[in-house]
Parts: structure tokens; C-alpha cells; sequence
């Protein structure tokens, strides 16, 4: 064989290996560029962290840095609504469900902990105490816990709302899915000089009062999921 013939040869397999190297690629990155991920593979796990409240809680919506905060940490699903109630229709029509309806309505979209901020509007005594004990069973039977947050002892609602908080104190000694969130305390303006926090009213909040909540928030779902983690594990 000549050594032309041998060099042309050698150059034709040089070319035919390398044009073989290039189609690989090119399926390689069609095929890439052609994968859809499958729904279930694609989809994100539910929010850890469902939060219901009234108007107090209302403030989320209109604070978007107290919203981010929230969901920076955990994600979370926000169903706050004015003038809503525990069980009952709230005190205005648009305001249709109430904390327990929005706890069901959310069964399957959240995983640990929901926060109730709900109870201003509500009446005393024993509806306080069937509402507390409604929610919390509707809570364990989704397999989730209830964070519930104490009522601010300010202003026209001060009677009230310490004898909610009492009812509360004594009724998370009984439900083993409930925890308290002490807003009150967190938010006293006595101590902790926060009276930038408040609307007139002492109650309802502004940026850095829902800021606050949110923070409290935070930190007392941490405390509740490493105890569920910590219970899993034992």
C-alpha cells in the first residue's frame, strides 16, 4: 500500500471518528434539551407552616419585608382575612370562612404547624373553650400542631383578652398538639418600649409590629418542629 493511499485513509478514519464523536453529542444534548421533568418530580413539597388569623393578621398582606420574613425562614401559606372568626361566619359578609373552615380547606397543603391568630371577634367562656378544642382536633386528626397566639391586653379589648389568654394557658396543659405563642408579652410596650408597633388602638399592628409577629412566629414554630422531629425519631 502506498503511502498516499495509507495517509488518506488515515485522514478518512480521523474524519469518520470525529463526525461519530459529534453526533453523540448532538443526541446527548437533544436528549437533554428534549427531558421534561415528570409532575411529580418537578413539584416542590408542601409548606411546612399554614398561618389563620383576623385583622390583626391582616397586617401580613399589607407588610410584604413581615410576609418575606415568613417565608424566607419556612415557607408558609397565609389564609388571614378581617373580621374572621373561630367557628362561626365572621362580624362582616365578605368575611365567610371561619379559622376552622380555612384549616380544613388547607388538609394536605401544609405539613407541621398551624398558627391561629383568630379570637378578637369571638365570644367568651365556654364558646372560647369549644373553639380552642374544635381546632386543635381537627388539627391532630390532619396530623399537624397548633401554634396559637395570645391576645394583646390593650385597649378596649383588655378584659377580654386576658381572659382568653388564662383560658388558653390552662387548656395547652390538656391538648398535647397546643402551644402557645405569647404575643402579649412579647409585644408588652411597658417592657420592651414597642409602642411603634401599634395602630391607636394598642392592637393592630404596623410594619414594625407585624414585623415583631413575625419574628415570634419563628421562633415558636422552630420550637414546635424540632419536637416533632425529635418525637419521629423516639
Amino acid at each position: 500500500m502506498s503511502r498516499i493511499h495509507f495517509g488518506r485513509m488515515l485522514r478518512n478514519w480521523t474524519a469518520l471518528k470525529n463526525s461519530s464523536i459529534f453526533l453523540r453529542t448532538l443526541i446527548a444534548v437533544c436528549l437533554a434539551m428534549s427531558y421534561v421533568p415528570s409532575p411529580a418530580s418537578a413539584q416542590e413539597p408542601p409548606p411546612p407552616l399554614l398561618i389563620v388569623g383576623d385583622s390583626v393578621f391582616n397586617a401580613f398582606d399589607y407588610v410584604p419585608s413581615a410576609k418575606q420574613l415568613l417565608n424566607r425562614h419556612q415557607r408558609t401559606i397565609f389564609a388571614v382575612q378581617g373580621c374572621q372568626k373561630l367557628l362561626e361566619d365572621g362580624c362582616m359578609s365578605f368575611a365567610k370562612l371561619s379559622a376552622l373552615e380555612q384549616l380544613r380547606k388547607h388538609a394536605g397543603r401544609f405539613t407541621d404547624v398551624v398558627v391561629i391568630g383568630t379570637g378578637y371577634n369571638d365570644r367568651l367562656g365556654i364558646p372560647f373553650r369549644e373553639a380552642v378544642f374544635a381546632i386543635t382536633s381537627e388539627a391532630a386528626t390532619q396530623g399537624v400542631d397548633v401554634v396559637w397566639v395570645t391576645y394583646r391586653e390593650r385597649g378596649n379589648v383588655r378584659g377580654k383578652s386576658k381572659t382568653m389568654n388564662i383560658q388558653l394557658r390552662k387548656l395547652a396543659e390538656k391538648i398535647p398538639n397546643l402551644t402557645i405563642a405569647d404575643w402579649n408579652s412579647y409585644s408588652d410596650d411597658s417592657v420592651n418600649k414597642n409602642k411603634s408597633w401599634f395602630r391607636e388602638d394598642n392592637v393592630h399592628l404596623i410594619t414594625l409590629g407585624a414585623l415583631g409577629l413575625a419574628r415570634l412566629i419563628n421562633q415558636t414554630v422552630d420550637q414546635v418542629i424540632a419536637k416533632r422531629a425529635l418525637a419521629e425519631l423516639g
